[in-house]
Protein backbone atom coordinates (compact mmCIF):
# COMPACT_ATOMS: atom_id res chain seq x y z
CA UNK A 1 0.00 0.00 0.00
CA UNK A 2 0.74 3.44 -1.02
CA UNK A 3 1.20 5.66 2.06
CA UNK A 4 3.11 8.91 1.87
CA UNK A 5 3.85 11.29 -1.38
CA UNK A 6 8.04 10.09 -1.84
CA UNK A 7 6.24 6.35 -2.31
CA UNK A 8 3.62 7.62 -4.61
CA UNK A 9 6.35 9.48 -7.08
CA UNK A 10 8.22 6.14 -6.78
CA UNK A 11 5.26 4.11 -7.62
CA UNK A 12 4.75 6.06 -10.55
CA UNK A 13 8.51 6.54 -11.64
CA UNK A 14 8.33 2.65 -11.84
CA UNK A 15 5.14 2.31 -13.67
CA UNK A 16 6.61 4.62 -16.27
CA UNK A 17 9.75 2.49 -16.15
CA UNK A 18 8.10 -0.90 -16.52
CA UNK A 19 5.65 0.07 -19.54
CA UNK A 20 8.66 1.22 -21.07
CA UNK A 21 10.17 -2.43 -20.79
CA UNK A 22 6.88 -3.80 -21.26
CA UNK A 23 7.16 -2.11 -25.08
CA UNK A 24 10.83 -3.77 -25.41
CA UNK A 25 9.43 -6.69 -24.64
CA UNK A 26 7.00 -6.29 -27.02
CA UNK A 27 9.73 -5.70 -30.03
CA UNK A 28 11.55 -8.61 -29.10
CA UNK A 29 8.77 -10.79 -29.27
CA UNK A 30 7.98 -9.80 -32.29
CA UNK A 31 11.13 -10.62 -33.93
CA UNK A 32 12.64 -13.94 -31.84
CA UNK A 33 12.36 -17.58 -32.48
CA UNK A 34 9.37 -18.84 -31.47
CA UNK A 35 11.17 -20.63 -28.54
CA UNK A 36 12.63 -17.15 -27.22
CA UNK A 37 9.26 -16.13 -27.94
CA UNK A 38 7.30 -18.19 -25.86
CA UNK A 39 10.13 -17.22 -22.87
CA UNK A 40 9.65 -13.44 -23.51
CA UNK A 41 6.08 -13.44 -23.34
CA UNK A 42 6.18 -15.33 -20.39
CA UNK A 43 8.13 -12.05 -18.82
CA UNK A 44 5.63 -9.89 -20.75
CA UNK A 45 2.86 -11.50 -18.45
CA UNK A 46 4.75 -11.76 -15.34
CA UNK A 47 5.40 -6.85 -16.08
CA UNK A 48 1.92 -7.00 -17.13
CA UNK A 49 0.83 -8.41 -13.62
CA UNK A 50 2.74 -6.18 -11.52
CA UNK A 51 1.70 -3.04 -13.65
CA UNK A 52 -1.79 -3.88 -12.75
CA UNK A 53 -0.98 -4.23 -9.26
CA UNK A 54 1.09 -0.99 -8.81
CA UNK A 55 -1.77 0.59 -11.20
CA UNK A 56 -4.39 0.03 -9.00
CA UNK A 57 -2.07 0.75 -6.01
CA UNK A 58 -1.78 4.46 -7.30
CA UNK A 59 -5.20 4.50 -8.57
CA UNK A 60 -6.26 3.87 -4.61
CA UNK A 61 -4.22 6.33 -3.42
CA UNK A 62 -5.54 9.14 -5.42
CA UNK A 63 -8.85 8.01 -4.88
CA UNK A 64 -7.99 8.43 -0.81
CA UNK A 65 -6.22 11.87 -1.28
CA UNK A 66 -8.94 13.32 -3.48
CA UNK A 67 -11.60 11.93 -1.04
CA UNK A 68 -13.63 9.50 -3.12
CA UNK A 69 -13.36 6.86 -1.12
CA UNK A 70 -15.52 7.06 2.16
CA UNK A 71 -14.07 5.89 5.59
CA UNK A 72 -16.40 4.32 8.32
CA UNK A 73 -16.24 6.03 11.43
CA UNK A 74 -16.82 3.23 13.33
CA UNK A 75 -13.80 0.43 12.83
CA UNK A 76 -13.41 -2.94 14.03
CA UNK A 77 -10.22 -4.11 15.98
CA UNK A 78 -9.44 -6.73 13.15
CA UNK A 79 -9.61 -3.72 10.04
CA UNK A 80 -8.44 -0.78 12.42
CA UNK A 81 -4.81 -0.60 11.36
CA UNK A 82 -5.74 -0.90 7.26
CA UNK A 83 -8.35 1.74 8.01
CA UNK A 84 -6.10 3.91 10.37
CA UNK A 85 -3.62 4.65 6.95
CA UNK A 86 -6.76 5.12 4.89
CA UNK A 87 -8.53 7.55 7.37
CA UNK A 88 -4.91 10.33 7.31
CA UNK A 89 -4.62 9.98 3.85
CA UNK A 90 -7.97 10.50 2.95
CA UNK A 91 -8.08 13.41 5.92
CA UNK A 92 -5.41 15.01 3.94
CA UNK A 93 -3.00 14.74 6.59
CA UNK A 94 0.89 13.60 6.05
CA UNK A 95 2.13 11.53 8.28
CA UNK A 96 4.05 14.25 10.17
CA UNK A 97 0.83 16.15 10.64
CA UNK A 98 -0.21 12.37 12.19
CA UNK A 99 2.79 12.95 14.51
CA UNK A 100 2.32 16.07 15.27
CA UNK A 101 -1.35 15.51 16.59
CA UNK A 102 -0.15 12.60 18.63
CA UNK A 103 3.27 13.68 19.72
CA UNK A 104 4.86 11.62 17.66
CA UNK A 105 7.84 11.97 15.55
CA UNK A 106 7.59 11.46 12.01
CA UNK A 107 9.30 8.33 11.72
CA UNK A 108 7.16 6.87 14.48
CA UNK A 109 4.38 6.85 12.19
CA UNK A 110 6.21 6.39 9.44
CA UNK A 111 7.40 2.92 11.10
CA UNK A 112 4.27 2.30 12.46
CA UNK A 113 2.65 2.47 8.88
CA UNK A 114 5.18 -0.09 7.49
CA UNK A 115 4.16 -2.51 9.59
CA UNK A 116 0.32 -1.83 9.24
CA UNK A 117 0.67 -1.07 13.19
CA UNK A 118 1.52 -4.82 13.72
CA UNK A 119 3.80 -3.08 16.95
CA UNK A 120 1.43 -0.81 18.26
CA UNK A 121 -0.17 -1.20 21.45
CA UNK A 122 -4.17 -1.04 21.87
CA UNK A 123 -3.73 1.91 23.68
CA UNK A 124 -1.92 3.45 21.03
CA UNK A 125 -4.21 2.49 18.12
CA UNK A 126 -7.04 4.10 20.18
CA UNK A 127 -5.21 7.49 20.15
CA UNK A 128 -4.47 7.13 16.59
CA UNK A 129 -7.71 6.33 15.93
CA UNK A 130 -9.35 9.33 17.91
CA UNK A 131 -6.71 11.76 16.29
CA UNK A 132 -8.72 10.61 12.69
CA UNK A 133 -11.80 10.97 14.35
CA UNK A 134 -12.58 7.42 14.07
CA UNK A 135 -14.19 5.22 16.68
CA UNK A 136 -12.93 1.85 17.46
CA UNK A 137 -15.99 -0.75 18.34
CA UNK A 138 -15.53 -3.60 20.92
CA UNK A 139 -15.08 -7.23 19.82
CA UNK A 140 -15.76 -9.49 22.57
CA UNK A 141 -16.83 -12.60 22.66
CA UNK A 142 -19.42 -13.75 25.56
CA UNK A 143 -17.24 -16.61 26.29
CA UNK A 144 -15.64 -17.68 29.53
CA UNK A 145 -11.67 -16.80 29.35
CA UNK A 146 -9.36 -20.02 28.69
CA UNK A 147 -6.80 -21.70 31.52
CA UNK A 148 -4.05 -20.12 29.15
CA UNK A 149 -5.56 -16.91 29.17
CA UNK A 150 -6.21 -16.98 33.03
CA UNK A 151 -2.49 -17.92 33.74
CA UNK A 152 -1.29 -15.24 31.42
CA UNK A 153 -3.71 -12.54 33.15
CA UNK A 154 -2.02 -13.55 36.44
CA UNK A 155 1.16 -13.58 35.45
CA UNK A 156 0.94 -9.90 33.25
CA UNK A 157 4.07 -8.17 33.10
CA UNK A 158 4.77 -5.12 35.54
CA UNK A 159 5.67 -2.24 33.23
CA UNK A 160 6.74 -0.15 36.05
CA UNK A 161 9.48 -3.29 37.06
CA UNK A 162 11.72 -2.16 34.13
CA UNK A 163 15.00 0.13 33.83
CA UNK A 164 12.81 3.16 32.44
CA UNK A 165 15.05 5.86 33.37
CA UNK A 166 17.64 3.94 32.05
CA UNK A 167 15.88 2.86 28.90
CA UNK A 168 15.09 6.80 28.76
CA UNK A 169 18.56 7.87 29.05
CA UNK A 170 19.83 5.82 26.12
CA UNK A 171 17.11 6.58 23.96
CA UNK A 172 15.62 3.83 23.11
CA UNK A 173 12.07 5.03 22.79
CA UNK A 174 11.69 5.63 19.23
CA UNK A 175 9.35 8.29 18.52
CA UNK A 176 9.17 9.41 22.00
CA UNK A 177 9.86 13.13 22.37
CA UNK A 178 8.96 14.11 26.10
CA UNK A 179 11.20 14.76 28.97
CA UNK A 180 12.07 12.24 31.90
CA UNK A 181 9.12 13.54 33.90
CA UNK A 182 6.67 12.81 31.25
CA UNK A 183 8.11 9.18 30.07
CA UNK A 184 7.79 8.17 33.97
CA UNK A 185 4.02 9.01 33.52
CA UNK A 186 3.54 7.23 30.34
CA UNK A 187 5.60 4.23 31.44
CA UNK A 188 2.80 1.56 31.13
CA UNK A 189 2.41 2.44 27.22
CA UNK A 190 6.08 3.29 26.14
CA UNK A 191 7.73 0.23 27.79
CA UNK A 192 4.48 -1.95 26.67
CA UNK A 193 5.43 -0.86 22.74
CA UNK A 194 9.25 -1.31 22.90
CA UNK A 195 8.72 -4.59 24.24
CA UNK A 196 6.06 -5.88 22.06
CA UNK A 197 7.99 -4.50 19.15
CA UNK A 198 10.66 -6.70 19.82
CA UNK A 199 8.91 -10.34 21.33
CA UNK A 200 5.61 -11.30 20.24
CA UNK A 201 5.10 -13.84 23.81
CA UNK A 202 7.46 -11.36 26.71
CA UNK A 203 5.60 -12.89 29.55
CA UNK A 204 6.74 -16.10 28.39
CA UNK A 205 10.16 -14.82 27.17
CA UNK A 206 10.52 -14.14 30.77
CA UNK A 207 9.38 -16.77 32.40
CA UNK A 208 11.75 -19.12 30.37
CA UNK A 209 15.30 -17.45 30.46
CA UNK A 210 18.11 -19.33 30.60
CA UNK A 211 20.88 -17.45 32.12
CA UNK A 212 23.99 -18.23 33.76
CA UNK A 213 24.08 -16.52 37.14
CA UNK A 214 25.61 -16.74 39.99
CA UNK A 215 23.33 -15.05 42.12
CA UNK A 216 20.26 -13.02 41.91
CA UNK A 217 19.57 -11.19 38.79
CA UNK A 218 17.08 -8.47 37.29
CA UNK A 219 14.76 -10.46 35.12
CA UNK A 220 12.82 -7.04 33.93
CA UNK A 221 16.14 -5.64 32.81
CA UNK A 222 17.14 -7.91 31.26
CA UNK A 223 14.61 -8.61 29.17
CA UNK A 224 14.53 -4.90 28.21
CA UNK A 225 18.25 -5.94 27.29
CA UNK A 226 17.07 -8.86 25.09
CA UNK A 227 14.62 -6.40 23.88
CA UNK A 228 16.65 -3.62 22.57
CA UNK A 229 19.04 -6.57 21.10
CA UNK A 230 16.46 -7.98 18.88
CA UNK A 231 15.18 -4.52 18.36
CA UNK A 232 18.46 -3.26 16.83
CA UNK A 233 18.75 -6.98 15.37
CA UNK A 234 15.63 -6.28 13.33
CA UNK A 235 17.48 -3.28 11.60
CA UNK A 236 20.22 -5.65 10.03
CA UNK A 237 19.55 -7.75 6.67
CA UNK A 238 21.95 -10.65 6.71
CA UNK A 239 21.78 -13.77 4.72
CA UNK A 240 19.67 -16.65 5.86
CA UNK A 241 21.05 -18.80 7.90
CA UNK A 242 21.89 -22.43 7.47
CA UNK A 243 23.87 -24.32 10.63
CA UNK A 244 25.92 -26.88 7.70
CA UNK A 245 27.74 -23.71 6.45
CA UNK A 246 29.25 -22.91 10.21
CA UNK A 247 31.69 -25.78 10.59
CA UNK A 248 35.21 -26.34 12.15
CA UNK A 249 36.85 -24.41 8.63
CA UNK A 250 34.39 -21.48 9.34
CA UNK A 251 35.32 -20.93 12.76
CA UNK A 252 39.23 -21.06 11.99
CA UNK A 253 38.45 -18.66 9.56
CA UNK A 254 37.23 -16.83 12.55
CA UNK A 255 39.78 -16.77 14.84
CA UNK A 256 42.22 -16.25 12.30
CA UNK A 257 40.42 -12.62 11.73
CA UNK A 258 41.59 -11.77 15.35
CA UNK A 259 45.11 -10.96 14.38
CA UNK A 260 43.85 -8.62 12.10
CA UNK A 261 44.38 -4.37 13.62
CA UNK A 262 40.65 -4.31 13.02
CA UNK A 263 39.67 -7.81 13.68
CA UNK A 264 36.34 -7.44 15.96
CA UNK A 265 35.34 -5.38 12.80
CA UNK A 266 35.73 -8.09 10.32
CA UNK A 267 34.62 -10.97 12.56
CA UNK A 268 30.88 -9.18 12.90
CA UNK A 269 31.25 -9.28 9.25
CA UNK A 270 32.06 -12.70 8.70
CA UNK A 271 29.05 -13.48 10.52
CA UNK A 272 26.93 -11.67 8.60
CA UNK A 273 27.73 -13.37 5.91
CA UNK A 274 26.90 -16.15 7.28
CA UNK A 275 23.45 -14.91 8.65
CA UNK A 276 23.98 -14.67 11.80
CA UNK A 277 23.47 -11.34 13.90
CA UNK A 278 25.51 -9.88 16.11
CA UNK A 279 24.90 -6.85 18.51
CA UNK A 280 27.00 -4.51 21.15
CA UNK A 281 24.61 -3.15 23.42
CA UNK A 282 26.49 -2.23 27.16
CA UNK A 283 24.54 -4.35 29.81
CA UNK A 284 21.98 -2.96 32.60
CA UNK A 285 22.42 -2.69 36.16
CA UNK A 286 21.74 -6.41 37.90
CA UNK A 287 22.31 -8.05 35.02
CA UNK A 288 25.72 -9.13 35.34
CA UNK A 289 25.79 -9.97 31.64
CA UNK A 290 29.09 -10.55 28.93
CA UNK A 291 26.92 -12.29 26.29
CA UNK A 292 23.55 -14.02 24.78
CA UNK A 293 22.15 -16.23 22.22
CA UNK A 294 19.22 -15.54 20.98
CA UNK A 295 17.13 -17.04 18.64
CA UNK A 296 14.66 -14.25 16.74
CA UNK A 297 12.02 -16.02 14.13
CA UNK A 298 14.77 -18.89 13.66
CA UNK A 299 17.34 -15.81 13.27
CA UNK A 300 20.72 -16.11 15.18
CA UNK A 301 21.41 -13.12 16.83
CA UNK A 302 24.53 -12.72 19.55
CA UNK A 303 24.40 -9.90 21.84
CA UNK A 304 27.55 -8.78 23.74
CA UNK A 305 27.68 -6.16 26.41
CA UNK A 306 31.82 -5.73 26.37
CA UNK A 307 31.33 -4.99 30.08
CA UNK A 308 34.80 -5.66 29.83
CA UNK A 309 37.02 -3.95 27.25
CA UNK A 310 39.44 -6.00 26.31
CA UNK A 311 40.39 -8.19 23.08
CA UNK A 312 40.55 -11.47 25.41
CA UNK A 313 37.23 -11.11 26.09
CA UNK A 314 35.64 -10.05 23.18
CA UNK A 315 37.10 -13.71 21.62
CA UNK A 316 36.25 -16.13 23.95
CA UNK A 317 32.50 -14.03 24.64
CA UNK A 318 32.08 -14.32 20.52
CA UNK A 319 33.06 -17.96 20.55
CA UNK A 320 31.16 -19.07 23.63
CA UNK A 321 28.34 -17.45 22.57
CA UNK A 322 28.25 -19.21 18.43
CA UNK A 323 28.81 -22.38 19.74
CA UNK A 324 25.16 -21.82 22.25
CA UNK A 325 23.91 -20.68 18.08
CA UNK A 326 26.05 -23.67 16.70
CA UNK A 327 24.73 -26.60 18.97
CA UNK A 328 22.56 -25.47 21.45
CA UNK A 329 19.79 -22.93 20.15
CA UNK A 330 16.21 -24.59 19.35
CA UNK A 331 13.40 -22.94 18.37
CA UNK A 332 10.46 -23.74 20.96
CA UNK A 333 13.21 -25.68 23.17
CA UNK A 334 16.05 -22.96 24.32
CA UNK A 335 15.62 -19.66 22.25
CA UNK A 336 17.92 -17.62 24.46
CA UNK A 337 20.80 -18.13 26.70
CA UNK A 338 22.33 -15.36 28.67
CA UNK A 339 25.92 -15.79 30.13
CA UNK A 340 27.52 -14.27 33.08
CA UNK A 341 31.06 -15.84 32.42
CA UNK A 342 32.46 -14.79 35.52
CA UNK A 343 30.38 -17.45 37.24
CA UNK A 344 31.70 -21.01 37.39
CA UNK A 345 30.21 -24.31 35.27
CA UNK A 346 27.26 -25.76 36.67
CA UNK A 347 25.17 -26.42 33.74
CA UNK A 348 26.46 -29.14 30.86
CA UNK A 349 25.34 -26.59 28.37
CA UNK A 350 27.54 -24.36 30.00
CA UNK A 351 30.41 -26.46 30.77
CA UNK A 352 29.84 -27.28 26.49
CA UNK A 353 29.58 -24.06 25.21
CA UNK A 354 33.27 -23.51 27.52
CA UNK A 355 34.96 -26.48 26.33
CA UNK A 356 34.29 -25.86 22.64
CA UNK A 357 34.78 -22.44 22.57
CA UNK A 358 38.15 -22.56 24.28
CA UNK A 359 38.87 -25.80 21.31
CA UNK A 360 38.08 -23.78 18.69
CA UNK A 361 40.40 -20.67 20.06
CA UNK A 362 43.20 -22.62 20.56
CA UNK A 363 43.62 -26.63 20.11
CA UNK A 364 44.31 -28.59 22.49
CA UNK A 365 47.16 -30.40 20.93
CA UNK A 366 48.66 -27.24 20.52
CA UNK A 367 47.99 -25.98 23.61
CA UNK A 368 49.94 -29.11 25.39
CA UNK A 369 52.83 -28.50 23.58
CA UNK A 370 53.19 -24.40 23.99
CA UNK A 371 55.49 -23.43 25.88
CA UNK A 372 53.76 -20.03 26.82
CA UNK A 373 51.82 -22.34 29.04
CA UNK A 374 54.96 -22.08 31.62
CA UNK A 375 57.02 -19.62 30.64
CA UNK A 376 54.39 -16.52 30.57
CA UNK A 377 56.26 -14.23 28.49
CA UNK A 378 55.43 -12.03 26.09
CA UNK A 379 58.29 -13.27 23.38
CA UNK A 380 56.40 -17.22 24.34
CA UNK A 381 52.98 -15.69 23.98
CA UNK A 382 53.29 -14.01 20.60
CA UNK A 383 55.53 -16.28 19.10
CA UNK A 384 52.83 -19.24 20.33
CA UNK A 385 49.99 -16.65 18.92
CA UNK A 386 51.71 -16.47 15.60
CA UNK A 387 52.10 -19.98 15.10
CA UNK A 388 47.96 -20.50 15.27
CA UNK A 389 48.07 -16.83 13.46
CA UNK A 390 45.81 -15.45 16.22
CA UNK A 391 45.75 -12.75 17.93
CA UNK A 392 48.42 -12.73 21.40
CA UNK A 393 45.52 -11.47 23.59
CA UNK A 394 43.36 -14.61 22.64
CA UNK A 395 46.93 -16.66 24.48
CA UNK A 396 47.51 -14.13 27.25
CA UNK A 397 43.89 -14.45 28.07
CA UNK A 398 43.94 -18.57 28.39
CA UNK A 399 47.27 -18.28 30.61
CA UNK A 400 45.54 -15.75 33.15
CA UNK A 401 42.44 -17.89 33.05
CA UNK A 402 43.64 -21.18 33.89
CA UNK A 403 46.24 -19.77 36.60
CA UNK A 404 43.63 -17.64 38.26
CA UNK A 405 45.97 -14.89 37.79
CA UNK A 406 44.97 -11.25 36.12
CA UNK A 407 47.20 -9.29 36.68
CA UNK A 408 50.16 -11.14 34.69
CA UNK A 409 50.28 -10.29 30.94
CA UNK A 410 48.58 -6.95 30.93
CA UNK A 411 49.83 -5.42 28.23
CA UNK A 412 48.90 -8.61 26.21
CA UNK A 413 45.27 -8.77 26.37
CA UNK A 414 44.14 -5.62 24.44
CA UNK A 415 42.70 -3.50 27.51
CA UNK A 416 40.96 -0.55 26.30
CA UNK A 417 41.05 -2.37 22.75
CA UNK A 418 37.67 -3.94 22.18
CA UNK A 419 34.65 -1.08 22.45
CA UNK A 420 36.72 1.20 20.04
CA UNK A 421 36.19 -0.98 17.05
CA UNK A 422 32.32 0.59 18.03
CA UNK A 423 32.01 4.09 18.18
CA UNK A 424 28.25 3.97 17.47
CA UNK A 425 27.55 2.60 20.60
CA UNK A 426 26.99 4.90 24.02
CA UNK A 427 29.18 2.93 26.26
CA UNK A 428 28.88 5.43 29.18
CA UNK A 429 31.46 5.58 31.46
Amino acid sequence: MITNERQYKIARQQLARMHDSLEALAVVVAENSAASRTLRQAEASALESQIGSITAEIGDYEALRAGAVSIPADAGLAELPHLLIRARIAGGLSQGDLAKRVGLKEQQIQRYESQEYASASLSRLKQIAEALGLKVAAEMAIKPPTFDEVEKQSEALDWHQFPLKEMYKRGWFAGFTGDLSEAMKGAEVLVQEFVEHALREPIARLNRQRVRSGGEYNKYALLAWQCRVLALAQTQNPVRYRASNIDEEWFRVLAKKSQASDGPVRARKHLAEAGIVLIIEPHLAGTFLDGAALLHDSRPVIGMTLRYDRLDHFWFVLFHELVHVKWHLRKGVVDEVFDDLDVEVVDEIEREADARAGELLIPASAWKRAVARYTRSRAAVEAFAGELGINPAIVAGRIRHEGKNYVILNELVGQGEARKYFPGVLFGT
